[in-house]
């Protein structure tokens, strides 16, 4: 199998090397690696250039232009990349391990299951040595793209089918993308909504380095649920799901999903009917664990989505 690993950069002078060996180093399949960096005030693109160097295996482009952001960056190379010769994409982060049949089990598991879209659980491993293992649950809801992605992006692959069908849809509408925080979770909405099959792993597949610098950090991890219960409240979370919802029905006005949720999110014939409409949505068709299911509706109760 020929995959192509898109990888984003920003300030990642000290975990860079070491992702880029494992990466590399994947057997069992052939990779290419397309990085491109978003701004590094560090030593990162000096890195890349000279692993690239000793293996054409890599190419660093040569736009480094900043965007802003790790979702604007990974939509950059979503945009340009060329996908001719690969039978799939895989994306990548900075400052992660992966084990050596990753990729290779990634492929295997999608021909498998026939599915072109694939996640993996990982394991966090925090400075102090604590390591957690971090599943997500593959009872999929009929809306659960609408309120979450499909776990750690760093552990996304997909059929060139489906990552040609996400280009298109960018280029199409990407303005749509400006209010968009996670490029992995727009991309699990779109490949549900379009009908594409998803298959979630439970085999850890790496390791997922947790540090000052993640964009959010584990969800196993009392900072990152504090966050996360915190952006519920700001009012962000909502705004994050209406980006989603404005995406797919733009994308696919024939998503009885999203058209149901922008409906009642937006037509409000009583603030109880209203409330109650969306309690119903999110406890029913909503996040795929159970709990996270609960924190919606008490989300939907307390006015925060």
């Amino acid at each position: 199998m020929r995959i192509l690993v898109l990888m984003a950069t920003r300030n990642g002078e000290q975990w860079i090397e070491r992702q880029l060996t494992t990466v590399l180093a994947q057997q069992g399949v052939t990779v290419q690696v397309l990085v491109r960096d978003d701004a590094s005030t560090d030593a990162t693109r000096e890195i890349v250039t000279r692993i690239a160097a000793d293996d054409a295996r890599l190419q660093l482009l040569s736009d480094h232009r900043g965007t802003g952001s790790a979702a604007k960056n990974f939509f950059e190379l979503i945009s340009i990349a060329d996908v001719t010769d690969f039978d799939c994409v895989a994306f990548c982060d900075q400052d992660d391990q992966w084990k050596s049949d990753k990729l290779a089990r990634a492929t295997e598991q999608m021909s498998t299951t026939e599915a072109e879209g694939y996640s993996a659980t990982v394991e966090a491993q925090w400075a102090d040595g604590r390591r957690k293992k971090l599943t997500q649950s593959s009872k999929i809801r009929a809306a659960d793209y609408l309120f979450e992605g499909a776990g750690q992006g760093c552990t996304f692959v997909m059929s060139t089918r489906l990552f040609r069908q996400i280009q298109v849809i960018f280029h199409q509408h990407r303005a749509l993308l400006d209010g968009i925080h996670y490029h992995d979770w727009s991309v699990y909405a779109l490949a549900r909504s379009h009908g594409f099959a998803w298959h979630f792993d439970q085999q850890v597949t790496m390791t997922y380095h947790q540090h000052g610098a993640n964009d959010t950090g584990a969800r196993g991890s009392g900072s990152g649920v504090a966050r996360r219960l915190a952006l519920i409240g700001k009012g962000w979370y909502r705004k994050q799901v209406m980006a989603i919802a404005y995406l797919v029905q733009a994308s696919h006005p024939n998503d009885r999903q999203s058209e149901e949720w922008l409906r009642l999110s937006t037509e409000q014939p009583s603030a109880w009917y209203s409330r109650w409409s969306r309690l119903v949505f999110v406890a029913v068709r909503g996040r795929r664990r159970v709990l996270d299911r609960c924190i919606l509706v008490g989300a939907v109760m307390l006015g925060h989505l």
